[in-house]
This record gives structure tokens, sequence and C-alpha cells, in this order.
């Protein structure tokens, strides 16, 4: 947080530049904004799209899901025990949800990924990593909508681990809040609802954005290297401001990124969104 006090000021202007002033809407500093807001709001300026409140739900509840499930198996690895599919009496599909996940996702790199080294006997038979056994949690099938298998997902998850997924009620007032804030926009098509990023404010985004790496290229002129470069801003401008501005968030710890940037390719294999 230090860090990211001493320069607040350089990005705190962000949100009180003639533009932001005119439009009397950014009163927040992005330090200070809270982690599902910055979710939201990366979301937005990765996709730079129209997205209706269901289609962002979809995408933030899976990111967060795959969080929990990644929890769980470190967890129950810690504690020297199996993955299995009769986890959690109470919660059967997220059960089942986690042995699939840890099964086609994280088996065999288990311990790579996790750090901590699987009971010796540990099987996953083949046919259990194969994608479609992953994927079919995100499809409808004939009994079940795709919709009704995500939220009775999310229900069991946030019995198991204490609502840690954020509910479509939250994430619909976050995107009530972002549009009264002027963050973001919304117009109405075909009785949908669609909301976009502020132009202004995405134009704001990417004038930062330039320099922050036009920064990070004359740190590599005086460094000689770009990893050193890199490494300097994103310990000048902090974890947050970093990820923010997708300051090559690959050398971030994994564990600090928002769970749309770190799960960004679990998104992309696994879901439809």
């Amino acid at each position: 947080m230090k860090n990211e006090e001493k320069n607040s000021l350089d990005i705190a202007s962000l949100f009180t530049s003639p533009i932001t002033k005119k439009l009397n809407t950014f009163d927040i500093t992005l330090t200070f904004l809270p982690e599902l807001e910055r979710e939201i709001l990366v979301l937005f300026i990765v996709k730079r799209s129209n997205l209706t409140a269901k289609h962002i739900e979809r995408i933030i509840q899976s990111a967060y899901l795959f969080n929990v499930t990644d929890q769980v198996i470190k967890e129950e690895l810690r504690r020297g025990y199996k993955i299995n599919k009769l986890l959690f009496k109470d919660a059967p599909l997220f059960s089942e949800f986690v042995y699939y996940f840890y099964a086609v996702a994280r088996h065999p790199s288990e311990k790579t990924y996790y750090g901590i080294e699987p009971p010796k006997d540990t099987e996953i038979p083949e046919e259990d990593t194969h994608l479609e056994n992953l994927t079919r949690f995100f499809m409808a099938d004939e009994n079940t909508s795709a919709e009704i298998k995500r939220l009775k997902l999310i229900t069991e998850a946030n019995k198991i681990k204490g609502h840690i997924i954020p509910s479509n009620t939250k994430i619909n007032s976050i995107l009530s809040d972002l549009t009264t804030q002027g963050y973001i926009k919304y117009f109405n098509k075909a009785s949908k609802t669609l909301f976009y990023i502020n132009p202004d404010f995405l134009n704001l985004w990417l004038e930062y954005h330039k320099q922050l790496i036009e920064e990070i290229e004359q740190k590599e002129k005086e460094l000689g290297s770009k990893a050193e470069a890199i490494k300097y801003i994103i310990q000048k401008y902090g974890s947050v401001v970093s990820q923010f501005f997708l300051l090559n968030i690959d050398n971030l710890n994994k564990d600090e990124l928002l769970h749309i940037l770190r799960y960004k390719d679990e998104i992309a294999m696994y879901t439809p969104y």
C-alpha cells in the first residue's frame, strides 16, 4: 500500500482531469476502488464491447467459481486428502465440479500449480481428463439450462466457502453504481439493456496506459533490461495500478491478481462466455 499511497496523486489525476471534471462523475480514486468494482471495470476495458448484465454476471461469477475451486483443492491437498466426486455431502454438484476441474484443468501439473505434493496413491482415470467433463457444467443439457446449472454451482460453492462468489443482485447493484459514477453507460435495444465503458473514461485510460508504457520503455533504456523496467514500474505504482492498466500481469503474483485476469485462460477454454 505504501507504494500505492506514495503515487496516489499521479493516479488520482486520472479522476480529476479537465475532461473528468466536466463529467462530474469520477470521484473515487483507483487505489481505493473496491475489488469487485475493479473486476467489472477491467472486464469492460478488456472487452470494449456492449455487454448485458447477464453476460457480465456469467463471466465474473465463473472467475470467482474457479478461484473458490482452486482454494478448495489446495486446502484438501494440504491436508493430504484425495480430490473426489463426493468431497462435500451437502454440495454434490460443486463436489463433482471440483473433481473435474482438478482432473481436467490441473492434473497432472497440480504439484507445480499448488506447490503441494498430492497423495501418492492419487489416480485420475484418463476418461475423466477429457475437456467435455468440465465444459458441460457451463452448457445446457436436455434436463437443465446452463443458467440453472451455474446458479446451483454458485449456491453450493457459497455454502462451502461462505458467500465468496458475488450474487446477481450484488453485481447488478455495482453496475448501477458504476453507471451513476460515470465509468460506464448503457442503452436499450430490442428489450435488452446493454452496458458499455464511457468513451471519455476509456480515452483517459488509454492516455495513462500510453504514458506508463512510455515510462517502461524509458526505464528499459536506463536499466538495459525490459524485465527490470517492468519490475521497477510494478514496484513504483503497485499491484492495483499495474493490473488496472494491464501492465505485464503475467509477471505479477497470481494470488494478487483480479479474478478475471487470473482466470482469463480458464474462462476462454472451459466456458462459452
